[in-house]
């Protein structure tokens, strides 16, 4: 098997090089930040930058200590400059640098170095250091493996689309996990040391009360309640009355900690009639289906929440705002927003091949009046592909790029 190249996330650093803004790359732990810059850094050599042009350091790595202090490390680049080049810097992991944001202020107002940093817990970015860096860098989330990128990877297994979906769904889509064999004892125990990696250093040890017990019966809940309404209060209540006494400041302060490290992600409710956004109560999904194992010693997910989750993922690849939508008493899937502020209605269903189903997902359009596109996504491979003017999609053609819409 070849190198996976994730084109997407190196074309969007490339559209950006050169320009005086700081590049920002963010995810979960493991999720292939370092290795888009490596991907990236190959890109910039065989555009004819020299080696000693590009600086590359990962603060979690021992031999990178001395630089965890900021005026050491700020001296270091420093020296590295010559008159007339082009400095590339990328800072791996750089929330591990006590106050690294005046590092990074301080090369950006320099000429000719360009910025490039990574995080792996959204309070790197936290409103203090935003303030510092307002308006001088932009920011991309990295997700696990796109099911495109899983496609081309595992393409020339023999397996068919479908089956390959089935093992993508199953396994997971970590990046690590392709160097062992879909649902081999290796890759599970790989996959299940990333789980434990992430619950330890960035929400156990991120949150000094944290209970390992309680967050994964935050994730269970979640897990199992994938495409339905969720507040701080209901998991509270939840795990109240399953196992022991919590309150609900702990649940939101966990909570907080699993968004903070990209472990879930909260799509907002928007209510289309009103026109606001509605406080309080969400939906959540989680980054990657491959720690289901772990969460839920290995009871089973229905299929609808994973296809739903997917989807949710996709749309935020695209770089969709992505929120929930609520039409008078109907709820609609996803409201997303593109760069333009075009807008689009998305349901997610397994299938529409029952009348009684099909109208189901077609009723919130009923009531929204706007012209904007209206979708159903679904895993049916027949099916009519439009309905008074709401398109239906394949799911699995979606997920790859087939689909010129959504």
């Amino acid at each position: 098997m070849g190198l996976i190249e994730r084109n997407d996330y190196v074309q969007w650093l490339n559209s950006y090089r050169d320009k005086q803004v700081i590049k920002v790359v963010t995810g979960l732990r493991r999720v292939g930040k370092s290795k888009i810059f490596e991907l990236y850094i190959e890109e910039l050599k065989r555009s004819g930058v020299k080696a000693n042009q590009i600086i590359l350091i990962n603060f979690e790595e021992m031999e990178n200590a001395p630089y965890r202090e900021k005026n050491a490390l700020y001296q270091y680049i420093i020296s590295k400059v010559r008159p007339g080049k082009m400095l590339y810097v990328f800072l791996d992991e750089i929330q591990v640098v006590p106050q690294f944001e005046e590092v990074v202020d301080s090369l950006f107002v320099k000429p000719n170095i360009d910025v490039y940093i990574t995080g792996s817990n959204a309070k790197f970015l936290s409103s203090e250091i935003a303030t510092v860096l307002t308006g001088r860098y932009v920011e991309i989330n990295v997700l696990p493996l796109s099911f495109k990128e899983y496609y081309e990877y595992y393409g020339s297994s023999g397996k068919d689309k479908r089956a390959l979906f089935m093992d993508y769904i199953t396994y997971g889509s970590m990046p690590g996990a392709t160097m062992f064999d879909p649902g081999s004892a290796e890759q599970r125990e790989y996959i299940e040391g990333v789980y434990k990696t992430i619950l330890e250093k960035d929400v156990l040890k991120r949150n000094s009360k944290a209970s390992k017990q309680l967050v994964e019966h935050i994730l269970s809940y979640l897990i199992y309640n994938i495409g339905c309404l969720t507040t701080v209060k209901r998991i509270t209540d939840y795990i109240n009355s399953n196992t022991a006494n919590v309150t609900y400041n702990t649940v939101d302060s966990y909570f907080d900690t699993l968004q903070d490290c990209y472990f879930i992600y909260k799509a907002e409710r928007y209510d289309v009639v009103g026109k606001e956004y509605l406080k309080l109560i969400n939906k959540y999904y989680v980054t990657d289906f491959g720690f289901k194992y772990y969460i839920l010693n290995n009871r089973a997910v229905e299929i609808p929440q994973i296809l739903e989750n997917l989807v949710f993922l996709e749309l935020k690849r695209r770089r969709y705002k992505v929120a929930t939508g609520k039409v008078n008493d109907e709820e609609v899937d996803f409201i997303v927003k593109d760069t333009n502020d075009r807008i689009k209605y998305i349901q997610v269903a397994v299938t529409v091949m029952e009348e009684k189903k099909l109208r189901q997902e077609l009723r919130p359009f009923e009531n929204i009046k706007d012209n904007y596109g209206k979708y159903i996504i679904t895993l049916d491979d027949y099916f009519v592909s439009d309905h008074d003017g709401v398109k239906t999609v394949n799911a699995i053609d979606f997920l790859l790029g087939n689909e010129s819409e959504p």
